[in-house]
């Protein structure tokens, strides 16, 4: 933590004097012990697991988390909004509660419905044990907001519960009605004219950005949506344009099928990070974020390059996705 240099940020030190004199509630008291025992003390516990997340590069990992989402946030705070992140874990033990504000309506984690996971399980950091059981609800309750709006709820429900950094710009390349891949040409170049720097002009990613991978198995077949973050795109040891992104699985180096075998090591990654090949990163992407105003060339993109990334889509999680009017035109394959 003090490697990184963020006591030098005003707020810091005194959050930090916030915490360790914090009082924590009967409830987040009670999950701490449940999960470590009496000694030390839940606030020592508490406090223990505040400077561990602050104190490695990307905060934490998802582990036993059931929710991806709780735990993107998690690290993106501690990676770049740190003072946030300790207001966070102040209103969870605390007060039991945490508000945040979906355009401009307060949302409560006390006040919801029901989060995303059916349980949140005390195999966890400390961090996690008190503040994931308040956003899994409130992310829930953001999503319950967005059912009478066509499209994705992601596009509103990610930049408010993430923060002002996350970009307002939303694309998705299927349709959410049909589950049907939808205008991938689009949505590939707007991918490259936002985030690749022979494309945007050479502007590095200056915020952490939330996106959505469609995560498959060694076979290249379907598994599930996953949120990961997109940290950095730059050229690796070897000259080859790669995404650096946040996996809060715990489990990055996999293999997603089509050769496209996520790295961990040596090939230019920092602590934490997994990484991609830009073109093999952009056929297992669903979703992203991007600043509307910062405009990148999207016709400038090669029909070759688009294609290769296209037909790895085509081979993997897309392959059962494909519209009516696609499958039509396919000539039919030999027995």
């Amino acid at each position: 933590m003090l490697e990184r240099g963020i006591l030098y940020q005003p707020p810091l030190a005194p959050a930090l004097w916030r915490q360790a004199r914090l009082s924590i509630c009967p409830h987040a008291r009670e999950r701490i012990r449940l999960a470590y025992g009496y000694q030390p003390q839940p606030k020592a516990w508490l406090l223990q697991g505040v400077l561990n997340m602050l104190g490695q590069p990307l905060g934490v990992g998802q582990g036993n988390n059931p929710t991806c989402q709780s735990a993107r946030a998690l690290s993106m705070w501690a990676y770049n909004d740190p003072d946030y992140l300790l207001q966070m874990v102040a209103w969870a033990a605390r007060d039991n509660e945490i508000i945040m504000h979906f355009e401009g309506r307060p949302v409560s984690s006390s006040g919801s419905q029901g989060g995303v996971a059916s349980e949140v399980t005390l195999d966890l950091d400390p961090v996690s044990l008190v503040v994931v059981p308040h956003l899994d609800r409130i992310y829930a309750e953001m999503g319950r907001l967005c059912t009478d709006r066509q499209g994705d709820p992601h596009q509103w429900v990610n930049p408010e519960f993430h923060g002002w950094s996350a970009g307002r710009g939303f694309r998705i390349n299927v349709d959410v009605a049909t589950g049907h891949l939808e205008d991938l040409d689009t949505f590939l170049r707007h991918f490259y004219a936002s985030y690749h720097p022979y494309y945007n002009g050479n502007q590095p990613l200056i915020h952490p950005q939330p996106a959505g991978v469609a995560v498959t198995d060694s076979a290249a077949r379907f598994i599930g949506w996953h949120a990961i973050t997109i940290l950095r795109v730059t050229l690796d040891p070897e000259e080859v344009m790669r995404v650096y992104f946040f996996n809060p699985n715990n489990d990055s180096g996999q293999n997603w099928g089509d050769d496209v075998v996520v790295s961990t090591s040596r090939k230019g990654e920092r602590f934490g990070e997994a990484s991609l090949p830009f073109e093999q990163f952009a056929s297992r992407l669903y979703i992203f974020h991007f600043d509307p105003l910062e405009r990148g060339e999207p016709a400038d993109v090669g029909e070759e390059e688009l294609e290769r990334v296209i037909s790895r889509v085509h081979r993997s999680w897309g392959r059962d996705r494909l519209p009516a009017e696609a499958l039509q035109a396919e000539p039919p394959q030999e027995k």
